[in-house]
């Protein structure tokens, strides 16, 4: 499996902050959500060159939707012209997986409720009506195949964990353990993965 991602995680939401699960439940951006998606802009300015004017794929979930709009104040600079960036191609193939009943729950909730899930790195696939690991990786690979240039991902935490691990042909429990923070690009080409962040 190939292709050229710049891969970013939504910037902080309040859930985040509260350790609730989002799935595809929403909440805002923080104020360090949004300065994230600022740190993120200016990371795609510095590194894109000549591609600047990638086409930019984004979860339609409004946490995703918020960080690509303040991305795209930052990422492309001033010399490019308003008509030379792409528009944005919202597409749930790379929403966040569904946690169905357990969205908007913490995870000692969760614990608290279904006192059956097993402490384990796949604990989440245990949700009451969301999404099977198999599920979730279909539409990842199905978005992955229909790439035919380089862009501009706009995910999550697990659907970008996902991401990585299928281009870089990892096991399933590496991928899972990946990390995820919220303020690194991540360049994957030629099934090789870069962390991208700004010079102090």
């Amino acid at each position: 499996m190939s292709a050229e991602i710049y891969l970013v995680r939504h910037g902080e939401t309040e859930w985040n902050k509260q350790q609730r699960i989002q799935g595809w439940l929403d909440s805002p951006l923080t104020a360090k959500g949004r300065d994230q998606a600022i740190c993120l802009g200016q990371i795609l300015a510095a590194n894109l060159g000549a591609q600047h004017a990638l086409p930019m794929h984004v979860s339609p979930l409004q946490r995703a939707r918020e960080t690509a709009t303040i991305i795209r104040q930052y990422a492309y600079g001033p010399d490019v012209l308003p008509a030379v960036i792409p528009n944005v191609i919202y597409d749930p193939r790379i929403r966040e997986m569904s946690l169905g009943a357990w969205e908007g729950m913490t995870r000692e909730e969760v614990e608290s409720a279904y006192p059956d899930v097993a402490d384990d790195d796949a604990w989440w696939f245990r949700a009451p009506g969301g999404e099977s690991y198999s599920q979730l990786k279909a539409r990842i690979e199905e978005w992955i195949s229909s790439l035919t240039s380089p862009v501009i991902a706009v995910s999550h935490g697990m659907a970008g964990r996902l991401i990585r691990g299928l281009l870089l042909g990892l096991p399933t429990e590496e991928a899972l353990t990946l990390p995820s923070p919220q303020d690194v690009v991540w360049h994957l080409a030629d099934h090789r993965i870069e962390a991208l962040t700004l010079i102090p």
